[in-house]
């Protein structure tokens, strides 16, 4: 699953690799990846080479995001939530629970054509919003 908190959050070493590649796709040639897993295809296939530049976050966009762990992961940005927070999906993702990514998370847009979700995968996204932002309240009302 995707980053579950800010980006000022992060590890030391995470936030200096995302500042590395925001800075890499903000170049003149943006920066090139080489995919590494099938989760988006067909749009995106395994070994295809795709170019993330800077671009704002929009439903159906195909985003360059760092994980936690400080992985580069592309993902459909499905539905966007509270305090900057979006659902995403890969396009042939097995596990049909959107995954949560904040803004500041995000590298850049990859250019790939934007596809709008389906009205299920819309709901899916909305519904884990719902619940993160449960669970966020819950936590916060709980004695320490």
């Amino acid at each position: 699953m995707a980053a579950l908190f800010p980006a000022h959050a992060m590890a030391p070493a995470v936030r200096a690799r995302l500042s590395l590649l925001r800075e890499r796709a903000a170049s003149a040639d943006g920066l090139e990846v080489t995919c590494g897993g099938g989760s988006m295809e067909p749009v995106i296939r395994r070994g295809a080479r795709v170019r993330i530049r800077p671009g704002r976050a929009r439903i159906g966009r195909v985003a360059a995001f760092v994980t936690e762990r400080g992985e580069l992961e592309l993902h459909r940005l499905v539905v966007p939530g509270p305090a900057g927070w979006w659902a995403h999906l890969g396009d042939n993702q097995v596990d049909p629970t959107p995954g949560l990514v904040h803004a500041s998370h995000i590298v850049g847009i990859v250019d790939v054509p934007a596809c709008v979700p389906g009205l299920r995968d819309a709901t899916r996204a909305v519904a884990r919003i719902a619940r993160a932002a449960v669970t966020v309240t819950w936590r916060s009302l709980q004695p320490r």
